[in-house]
């Protein structure tokens, strides 16, 4: 939009600029109607913005050629060259900087076993969105665990989940939360929470009538890629920041183990976007990378949106025999008897869910019809690394013709106004310099698009 402003009022101000100095030469120079018009043609055509606006065209042309057999799509062209401006790059941690496989880490129960401390908390979250929601309940259900139907639900973004249980309030989510429903935690289930934090786990409290039952710890452990990749991108000089809903231990633990310095924890979608605007006006380009879907508020904030498939959305695969597994994760899944467990039917009809499903998203100003600027492939962020190069390369050949068009403008237009008429030269005519405009497109051309 930046753009195209500059390039409209560089259009006004070039006609303006040809009608002032055929109007001032048609009436001191007494010159024709006819001679003042094609005095107008040739200063307007020196001046024009056409060759600023080819070459940002061209290098985009460059970068998009270069990135077509990488996997990479751009809605939006302009992005490609405002890409080059960004000197800040914000990171989503969920399914953009994890490998997408949550599972359940460490079982705390207080006063109830382990077993029934996960089966209530799979019978809240048995109908939430949150991929942790579904490890959970995923889990209690390979281990064959009783789940209750609750008779109301209520998920809240970035918090976790309340249901009523049997006339009874059970809560799933973060301890800041909890607390501010006033439920009570004790001293060893706090301490307990921070050294999984460390540690890198996500803690989720899980308390029923007023009193926390126990922690659930998941478990998304950062891609060895994600890390290699922002590494490159520091090399490069740009600031990275973690925007993400996890607990200040997490996301402090995260942002040491990727070397990220700027962390923000404990944020909502809108929140994100907060953050992101708050950076802006610090006079920072930023470009977010996330979810195209969970992260719409925060995308469509920054000056640049990158969406990343996330990792937490994966096609199901065969499992192989010789696939290393977590003990603990095992230990986990193992279930107390062989039984199946029963099929449950859905508490609501499929088009009912997907209603209300479209007014939740709505309510939290997202929409499935949201597409980022760039779409990066199924590799993630090292196909980010590969994009900012690409722009990077381009970016000598743009700074060739800016130089080239500046020369144009400063040569001709003078020539063309008749200034050199003053040291015994003649008026440049329109025709030449239509002539060199179109050698200096072809230059353009040619110098944006060899290899």
């Amino acid at each position: 939009m930046k753009k195209m402003f500059s390039s409209f009022f560089h259009f006004i101000a070039s006609v303006v600029l040809a009608a002032g100095i055929a109007g001032y030469w048609y009436i001191a120079g007494d010159i024709s109607i006819e001679t003042a018009s094609e005095l107008f043609l040739g200063i307007f055509l020196a001046a024009s913005p056409l060759p600023f606006i080819v070459s940002r065209w061209l290098i985009a042309l460059r970068i998009k050629r270069r990135l077509h057999d990488s996997g990479v799509t751009c809605s939006r062209m302009s992005a490609l060259t405002e890409l080059l401006h960004v000197d800040t790059i914000a990171f989503n941690r969920n399914g953009t900087l994890t490998e997408g496989s949550v599972f359940i880490s460490a079982l705390v129960p207080e006063g109830m076993t382990q077993g029934s401390l996960l089966a209530l908390a799979a019978s809240a979250e048995r109908e939430a969105t949150h991929p942790y929601a579904h490890a959970l309940y995923d889990t209690a259900v390979q281990r064959g665990l009783h789940l209750q139907r609750h008779s109301a639900a209520r998920e809240t973004e970035s918090f976790g989940v309340e249901a009523l249980i049997a006339r009874t309030p059970v809560r799933v989510g973060k301890k800041e939360w909890l607390q501010e429903e006033n439920i009570e935690i004790s001293a060893a289930l706090l301490t307990r929470a921070d050294q999984l934090a460390t540690s890198g786990q996500t803690p989720l409290f899980v308390s029923s009538s007023k009193y926390a039952r126990g922690i659930i710890a998941v478990r998304d452990d950062v891609r060895a890629e994600a890390r290699r990749a922002l590494i490159a991108l520091k090399e490069r000089g740009l600031s990275l920041i973690l925007l993400t809903g996890e607990t200040k231990r997490l996301a402090n633990a995260t942002g040491k183990e990727l070397r990220i310095s700027e962390v923000r924890a404990d944020l909502a979608g809108t929140d994100k976007a907060r953050e992101i605007r708050l950076l802006q006006s610090r006079g920072a380009v930023v470009a977010m990378v996330g979810d195209p879907m969970a992260d719409q508020p925060a995308l469509r904030a920054a000056d640049i949106s990158i969406g990343c498939p996330s990792s937490l959305e994966k096609q199901p695969t065969p499992e192989e025999e010789d696939t290393p597994r977590d003990p603990l994760h095992e230990e986990l899944m193992r279930g107390q008897n062989d039984e199946k467990p029963s099929e449950m039917e859905p508490l609501m009809p499929p088009e009912d869910a997907a209603y209300f499903e479209a007014q939740a998203l709505r309510n939290q100003g997202r929409s499935t019809s949201f597409m980022p600027d760039i779409v990066l492939d199924k590799e993630g962020l090292p196909s980010l690394v590969t994009l900012w190069d690409t722009c990077n390369a381009a970016r000598a050949r743009a700074k060739q013709n800016r130089w080239l068009s500046l020369l144009f403008l400063f040569l001709f237009t003078p020539a063309a106004a008749g200034v050199l008429t003053f040291f015994d030269a003649t008026v440049l005519p329109y025709p030449i310099v239509g002539g060199a405009l179109v050698l200096l497109l072809i230059l353009l051309i040619v110098n944006a698009l060899r290899e």
